[in-house]
């Protein structure tokens, strides 16, 4: 492992007189995931789901910067192992990549949304999704469609309490004559 892939947690620099956790130029923030989703909860069907999708939308925008800056360290066969190495240095749970012709297949072991989610009506595992967005678009430099197939929070019993989401390269809308 070179140095510019080391760890996240061990690059991470807790800046206690500014009060701030840093990775480079890019600042991160410790909350309990509890609290975090506990807000979401609270919030009506729609309202909620509108807002873990806005949410979501954030992490491919400015998580995307995070990934591209990976990429660019670590290089593209690299990229998946650091987003596996730095999803479990920030609490983001055990990921696991798999890739299927043209698509990317990712499972998720301890999803802190989902554990910290006391909502089972639909997937709550949004900033995943912004993330695997990212990493799509970042690996095949092209829109991404990303969806949650399954979520822990939505676990009725027998099955693992995983998460799982499958990223394609978006498909473009045929462009019509006027």
């Amino acid at each position: 492992m070179t140095q510019s892939s080391i760890q996240l947690h061990k690059r991470l620099q807790f800046d206690l007189p500014d009060g701030q956790v840093m990775d480079g130029p890019r600042r991160y923030v410790i909350m309990r995931a509890d609290v975090l989703m506990g807000a979401f909860d609270k919030l009506d069907p729609h309202t909620r789901f509108k807002m873990l999708a806005s949410l979501g939308d954030s992490v491919t925008d400015f998580g995307g910067d995070s990934v591209r800056s990976y990429l660019a360290q670590v290089g593209t066969q690299a990229l998946l192992q650091t987003m596996v190495d730095g999803s479990a240095s920030l609490g983001w749970g055990v990921w696991s990549f798999r890739t299927e012709e043209d698509e990317l297949l990712l499972e998720v072991r301890n999803s802190p949304f989902a554990a910290g989610s006391r909502s089972a009506e639909a997937p709550v595992c949004q900033p995943i999704v912004g993330m695997l967005r990212a990493i799509a678009q970042a690996l095949w430099a092209r829109p991404a469609d990303v969806a949650e197939l399954s979520c822990a929070c939505e676990n009725h019993g027998g099955e693992a309490p995983v998460c799982r989401f499958r990223a394609r390269p978006a498909m473009t809308a045929p462009s019509s004559s006027r």
